[in-house]
């Protein structure tokens, strides 16, 4: 299969989506994983337009369980263009962004648009829709697995790490026919 950075993210609510969290996963598995640090008071405004949903269920509630991951808007940028580059300069080559949710993908460039990094990071990465792929018995039961194994690091649905692998796992799935090693 070729390199592709699994993308899942976290976000205020579905009408207006303000970036709360982003999690990538690669092919081979490394991970990369921003969260909008709580304790900072500049994040206040965005969480104040999150919903419900965010706040009383298991998105906000799952914050803190990825050490080093906290910072503000501009760190996240920062942090996701440096690793996203990284993962291209590896390859050799643009990396797909792979997604299962168009949003996701919005959030992320226009996360980096706003933080100044999309410049650096657009000729590197090409878009790749992979829900049409995921959505079959074969792709729900690899992201089954790999939920039960985020959920071994305290990371359940809801959280963009974890997402993000469950996507890798449904997709290599269906790709392969085999489960991703995890």
């Amino acid at each position: 299969m070729k390199n592709i950075l699994y993308l899942d993210c976290e976000f205020t609510d579905l009408l207006h989506p303000e970036l709360l969290s982003l999690g990538l996963v690669s092919t081979a598995g490394e991970e990369h994983y921003v969260e909008l640090d709580l304790d900072d008071p500049a994040s206040a405004p965005t969480l104040s337009r999150a919903s419900d949903f965010v706040r009383h269920n298991d998105v906000l509630a799952q914050w803190g369980r990825v050490p080093g991951s906290a910072g503000n808007l501009e760190q996240m940028g920062l942090r996701t263009a440096r690793w996203v580059l990284d993962q291209a300069a590896r390859y050799g080559q643009p990396t797909h962004i792979g997604f299962d949710y168009a949003p996701d993908y919005e959030l992320f460039e226009s996360h980096l648009r706003d933080t100044g990094q999309w410049d650096a990071v657009r000729e590197a990465v090409l878009p790749l829709y992979v829900g049409e792929w995921t959505n079959r018995l074969d792709g729900n039961l690899g992201a089954a697995a790999a939920y039960e194994w985020a959920s071994k690091r305290g990371l359940d649905r809801h959280h963009a790490l974890a997402d993000a692998h469950a996507l890798r796992a449904a997709h290599y799935a269906v790709m392969t026919g085999k489960r991703v090693k995890l």
